[in-house]
């Protein structure tokens, strides 16, 4: 199999021109209100001392068998998370059962935060970069958010909860691991209550397609592009 590291290291998206890149996009994109709303956000994110910035993660501690085979650490804004709940309901034709969101990847902890602002009554992340980890575990303290968790784990043989409803992948691993991973998925399905979907962003393999359901695929004016599975 191959493997697959897509812009390892995001630290460039610190820098001032690429905020301002951003900016301006997103003034395009979402329009005034929206824009300001996100920077509104920021602020306050800021002021309270959570850090969802990107780094390299070959410059930190792994866990696990497989710590050459992750991609990168990115963000993911609570007004992208809401697009993808959205449309994700809106190609099931249903509304999700926000009981549990698992973020493979997780970082620093913004998709299960998110989850958590956008109505999931808890939210999980797995993370196998332990100074990441440790810093969601601040940003999560300092929010004061209630059954939001960052466990630091292996991907590979981590066991999910049997109320799981939502997982969701951006890009955070190669072909290798991704394998790994949802065959360790499958073997947990008898075990799970309901009906179970995978966001997958910026998918850098197709392993997904051999062992799920395809519901959709939807290209974002962001150039992010997303896969909609059902387990």
């Amino acid at each position: 199999m191959k493997r697959t590291h897509v812009n390892a290291d995001m630290s460039h998206q610190n820098g001032l021109a690429y905020k301002l890149e951003l900016f301006v996009n997103s003034l395009k994109e979402n329009g005034v209100l929206s824009t300001l709303r996100k920077i509104s956000q920021r602020v306050s994110y800021r002021v309270k001392g959570i850090d969802f910035s990107t780094q390299n993660i070959y410059d930190l501690t792994r866990t696990g068998e497989y710590q050459e085979h992750g991609t990168a650490l990115v963000s993911t804004s609570v007004d992208f998370l809401s697009q993808l709940l959205n449309d994700l309901e809106d190609t099931i034709g249903a509304k999700l059962n926000r009981e549990l969101f698992v973020d493979y990847g997780s970082g620093k902890g913004a998709a299960i935060i998110h989850a958590k602002e956008l109505g999931f009554k808890r939210a999980i992340g797995v993370e196998f970069a332990k100074e990441l980890h440790e810093i969601a575990q601040r940003n999560i303290q300092k929010l004061n958010l209630k059954d939001v968790t960052s466990i630091y784990a292996d991907a590979t043989t981590y066991m999910l909860p049997s109320d799981i409803s939502v997982i969701y992948f951006f890009n955070p691993f190669d072909e290798v691991v991704m394998k790994k991973v949802v065959e360790n998925i499958l073997a947990q399905k008898e075990s799970f209550e309901g009906d179970v979907y995978v966001i997958y962003g910026n998918a850098s393999c197709d392993v997904l397609n051999s062992y799920f359901t395809f519901l959709n695929h939807i290209t974002y004016p962001s150039s992010a592009t997303v896969d909609f599975f059902k387990v």
